[in-house]
């Protein structure tokens, strides 16, 4: 069984896979999600915690584990995120609770 950091380095290694075929569009990706997560009125460790909210209720596990990687790299602190994630929850029913659950066991072994 993979470890969660493991699980980060093929989900992170695929995407440079995605990279090399096309650049341009990947840039293009970059450029959009840099701009989203900038830091605003909103911190970017918020923004990130967000994003692991919406990964959790849209179930997609690779989302999960890059976005809460981002968060914990911008200071996210465990306690914010079930409070976030409550609202994954909340939002998604039955499944965002399986993938909040994801998302916290990912938050805690990275």
């Amino acid at each position: 069984m993979s470890t969660q950091k493991e699980k980060l380095a093929e989900t992170n290694k695929r995407l440079m896979g995605l990279f090399k075929a096309d650049q341009k569009t990947m840039l293009a990706f970059k450029g959009l999600s840099d701009t989203a997560v900038r830091e605003g009125n909103v911190a970017t460790a918020m923004k990130e915690m967000i994003a692991v909210a919406i990964a959790a209720a849209r179930g997609c596990e690779d989302c999960i584990l890059y976005h809460v990687n981002e968060a914990k790299t911008h200071g996210a602190d465990r306690a914010t995120l079930v409070e976030v994630l409550a609202i994954a929850v909340e939002m998604s029913g039955g499944p965002g609770t399986v993938y909040a659950a994801k998302a916290l066991d990912a938050f805690d072994q990275l």
